[in-house]
């Protein structure tokens, strides 16, 4: 055996018996008929013995980062030790492109991570799966661990002679685990070489060891469950939004009418009927705000229209619209997130700009560019500084406007910018290549 640094001998006795036996995945005839205490008891036993690789596994872990010669490699990765970590109780559920299989309560976890990966490790019964992740996607941890994002996973087999921990069904020894503990850990790191590896222990004079290699991810599948995921982050802002303007707006103002209406003057009905309609047409604004029938029976042009209109009557904004021909029909879903980008342009300009001044120009090109590009005169921002500081935690809604722009481009080739210096006013440009 390899002289390691740190002593792998419990790690080796975890891994198999002292009596070895080839693997079979069958139970002995006799264990066949087994009660339901028997299997419940089977499989708490199992639960320990991984439970205890997985321990030792992390103090491994822990070794190779801690001997790691480079010692600024590993200066920003944040280790979490093992422990059971409960599921989430309502997670996103987005079928067709996340396994829609059942999983436990809870799993027995530990993590590696930096900035952009994390490496995810974790046990069931039979089983030990090690995952590879971006380390935006924690959130509901398991769901984020695809298929694709598997590095390898370790089946535990059961034979009369006792449990043999096995990778690609075959038994796998201590040097070989190790050396997969550090590859996982090198994925954390992308831009890095990968020949070999840093750590002197895993050197060897003999052929390297049979490693199993995931099978090459599929991009295209990736990229779209990450659009999923972005897709139900957008539902959930939205409902968050929907339900803080009906707070401020509608239910605000029917408690002014029901204090109105039990105190000591009564209200006539014109002061009634004016209190209500005031409420209507705010229901009536958010409506249009979140789903704008305009944009279903009327199109693009009505629908832009509609928003410059709202906004001058509420912010006493002068909006001006210039545009040299009717809009062309466009699919449903990429005529939505236009509008869309555009009302969250707007929005910005009405809220953070102090302009005096909005324009909308929509125009297409001889080559087949449809080009939205909406400016104000107002204050203007630094564009960089507000990408770095603001735009992950909600701020002018630009990450928003670049997922939406993101799928228009599923359809269309698409190209979004924003442009803006401080008191100079702001410009957001988005141009769709219809033909």
């Amino acid at each position: 055996m390899v002289n390691f640094p740190f002593d792998a001998r419990k790690l080796a006795k975890l891994l198999f018996p002292s009596k070895t036996t080839a693997v079979k995945r069958t139970f002995p005839p006799e264990q066949k008929a087994k009660t339901a205490a028997v299997a419940e008891n089977e499989d708490k036993e199992f639960t320990r013995v991984a439970l205890d690789l997985m321990d030792s596994l992390f103090d491994a872990l822990r070794h190779r980062v801690a001997n790691e010669e480079n010692k600024e490699r590993f200066k920003n990765l944040e280790l979490m030790a093992p422990k059971h970590i409960k599921e989430p109780d309502s997670p996103p559920q987005i079928k067709g492109l996340v396994s829609q299989k059942k999983l436990p309560q809870s799993f027995y976890r530990f993590r590696a991570r930096n900035e952009e990966y994390c490496l995810s490790v974790r046990a069931s019964a039979r089983a030990i799966e090690i995952f590879v992740i971006p380390s935006k996607e924690l959130v509901f941890l398991s769901y984020a661990e695809f298929d694709t994002r598997l590095k390898a996973r370790l089946d535990l087999v059961h034979t009369k002679y006792g449990h043999t921990w096995c990778l690609n069904n075959e038994r796998i020894r201590v040097e070989e685990i190790l050396l997969l503990l550090d590859r996982s850990l090198s994925s954390l790191y992308p831009d890095e070489e990968q020949d070999g590896t840093s750590d002197p222990a895993l050197h060897r004079p003999q052929a390297a060891p049979k490693v199993h290699r995931p099978p090459k991810v599929d991009q295209h599948k990736l990229e779209m469950q990450n659009l999923a995921w972005k897709l139900v982050q957008q539902q959930e802002e939205t409902k968050r939004r929907v339900a803080r303007d009906l707070h401020d707006t509608v239910i605000a103002d029917m408690l002014m009418l029901k204090r109105y209406i039990s105190g000591d003057r009564a209200l006539t009905n014109d002061e009634v009927m004016e209190t209500l309609d005031e409420i209507v047409e705010k229901l009536r604004d958010i409506c249009n705000d979140y789903a704008p029938r305009n944009l279903q029976d009327w199109g693009l042009k009505v629908s832009i229209e509609g928003l410059l209109e709202r906004v001058e009557e509420r912010s006493g904004i002068s909006c001006q619209m210039e545009i040299e021909r009717d809009i062309a029909r466009l699919p449903e879903l990429a005529q939505l997130h236009i509008f869309r980008i555009v009302q969250e342009a707007l929005n910005n300009a009405e809220k953070y700009s102090s302009a005096t001044q909005i324009m909308v120009k929509i125009e297409e090109t001889a080559d087949g560019w449809m080009k939205f590009i909406v400016s104000d005169n107002g204050s203007g921002y630094d564009v960089q500084l507000l990408d770095e500081e603001r735009s992950d935690s909600g701020g002018m809604g630009m990450t928003s406007m670049r997922q939406r722009a993101e799928i228009i481009r599923s359809l269309y080739l698409t190209e979004l910018a924003f442009s803006s210096k401080p008191g100079e006013g702001a410009e957001v440009r988005l141009h769709v290549k219809l033909r």
